[in-house]
């Protein structure tokens, strides 16, 4: 249940961020609602043995994102921390921890790409020029999902 919901909130996010460069609030509303529900089921279930601490140490992630992005002034997405914040509700800590450096590093490879491109070959200046980062971490995030079946 929580995979579904965490790969359709990926999948989601990703999309708006490639395409607008920027997610809406209702995405992050919606899918933090579903994942609150699936949790506050499986807390019912758990007769105590659901840690919701976990879960609110992988929200951290996704402030600390918002905390950085503010003292870089705004170098760092808003979106990006509350997408953070929001897949703490389905991520452990370290999956989330996982997910945002593997999406960092594909995303830098990418940028330096972008840039010796633009600079070398197409003789263009990069400048400001943004790049989102929600399409990053679309294969680790699946990778987490999916692929190691972390999620319960």
């Amino acid at each position: 249940m929580r995979t579904g919901i965490f790969l359709g909130f990926l999948l989601t996010a990703a999309g708006q961020d490639l395409c607008k460069k920027r997610v809406k609030v209702w995405v992050f509303v919606l899918f933090a609602a579903m994942a609150l529900a699936a949790d506050m089921y499986l807390w019912s279930q758990a007769d105590g043995g659901f840690l919701w601490q976990e879960h609110l140490l992988s929200c951290g992630v996704g402030a600390g994102l918002l905390l950085l992005g503010k003292a870089c002034g705004g170098g760092i997405g808003e979106g990006d921390g509350i997408f953070f914040l929001v897949s703490g509700l389905m991520l452990e800590f370290w999956e989330n921890i996982a997910v945002l450096c593997i999406g960092v590093v594909l995303c830098g490879f990418y940028s330096l790409c972008l840039f010796v491109w633009c600079r070398g070959w197409a003789g263009r200046n990069t400048g400001k020029r943004t790049v989102p980062f929600l399409p990053f971490v679309v294969l680790p995030g699946v990778w987490v999902a999916v692929g190691n079946g972390l999620l319960r």
